[in-house]
């Protein structure tokens, strides 16, 4: 049930995004050829953030931005009253800590955006075919 709730979400984002762009570009007033090329738009945005999205939580859990976190905590630090204090000492301390956490599940994100860009790409033969 997780599993198909995250699904859902996803999809729902993207159904948002999809929706948007579609009233931004007023589809409604344009002639079937145009609506097709509008649709592939709004599809293929929709796809390219939630898959994006899906591959920058990706790089983030694999350690790409720890130096930069460790030094925003850091620098967070140095307004505290007792520096002595800190949660770590040094930056492999914190390494450590963040490689002993469970990486989050972004497979979802990757299926749906790859999905949002096959309705473009659905859309985009409509609108050459058309």
């Amino acid at each position: 049930m997780k599993k198909f709730l995250e699904y859902l979400i996803t999809s729902i984002i993207g159904a948002a995004i999809v929706v948007t762009v579609v009233c931004v570009q007023r589809i409604w007033t344009r002639e079937l050829v145009a609506q097709m090329g509008a649709l592939s738009d709004a599809f293929f945005a929709a796809g390219v953030f939630i898959g994006c999205i899906g591959l920058l939580v990706f790089v983030s859990d694999s350690g790409a931005f720890d130096m930069l976190r460790y030094a925003v905590i850091m620098l967070v630090n140095k307004f505290r009253r007792d520096i002595n204090k800190r949660k770590y000492k040094d930056f492999n301390e914190y390494r450590e800590m963040r490689s002993g956490k469970e990486n989050k599940p972004i497979a979802f994100m990757l299926v749906v955006g790859l999905a949002y860009i096959a309705g473009a790409v659905a859309f985009l033969i409509a609108y050459y075919n058309v």
